[in-house]
C-alpha cells in the first residue's frame, strides 16, 4: 500500500473561520493481469470440480451401496450441476441489466427462472423420496456437489495464493 494521495477536508463554521486538514489515503497496488486470470476462471474451476467430483461420488455410491443410491447420486449430481449453470446465467442476466439497458431481458423471466430452479430441485427430491428412501439419501449427497466444489476451489486459490503471492 502507498500513501501517495490525500484528502484534503475544509470546515467552515458560523463565524466564517477555516479548519483544513488532510488525511493519508492508501492506494491499492495495481493487481497484475496473471492474477486477474486466474481468478476470472474460478467458475470454470468448479464447473470442473462439480464433474470430477460427481464422477468420483458416482463410483463410491456403486461400489459400497446399492442401485437406489448410486441412481439417487447420479440425479442430485445432474440437479445440482444444472442449477449451477442456471445460477451462473441468472447472475450475468441481472449484472447487464443494472450495467447496461441494452439486454432486453425483462426482470420477470429473471425470477421466473429463479424460482423454477427451486421448484427443479423439489420435483427431484420428491420423485425420488416416493420412489425411494435410499435413493432420497444418494439425491441429497448429489445436490451437495457445489459445496464441495467450492471447497475445492477454496483449497486451490488457497494454495495458489501463497504460493505465487498474488
Amino acid at each position: 500500500m502507498t500513501f501517495d494521495s490525500r484528502v484534503s477536508a475544509v470546515i467552515q463554521t458560523n463565524s466564517q473561520a477555516k479548519i483544513q486538514c488532510s488525511v493519508p489515503m492508501q492506494t491499492p497496488e495495481p493487481t497484475s493481469s496473471q492474477a486477474d486470470q486466474f481468478f476470472d476462471r474460478a467458475l470454470e474451476r468448479i464447473r470442473k470440480f462439480m464433474l470430477a467430483l460427481g464422477g468420483l461420488g458416482l463410483l463410491v455410491c456403486v461400489a459400497f451401496f446399492r442401485w437406489p443410491v448410486a441412481a439417487g447420486f447420479a440425479a442430485g449430481a445432474f440437479v445440482s450441476y444444472v442449477n449451477h449453470r442456471w445460477l451462473e446465467r441468472a447472475v450475468t442476466a441481472v449484472g447487464e441489466r443494472i450495467t447496461t439497458s441494452q439486454r432486453r431481458e425483462r426482470g420477470g423471466g429473471i425470477v421466473l427462472r429463479s424460482l423454477l430452479r427451486y421448484v427443479f430441485v423439489a420435483v427431484g427430491a420428491y420423485v425420488i423420496f416416493r420412489f425411494s428412501r435410499a435413493g432420497l439419501y444418494g439425491f441429497l449427497g448429489g445436490v451437495c456437489l457445489p459445496i464441495a466444489a467450492v471447497a475445492c476451489e477454496v483449497a486451490v486459490e488457497l494454495v495458489t495464493v501463497l504460493r505465487r503471492g498474488f
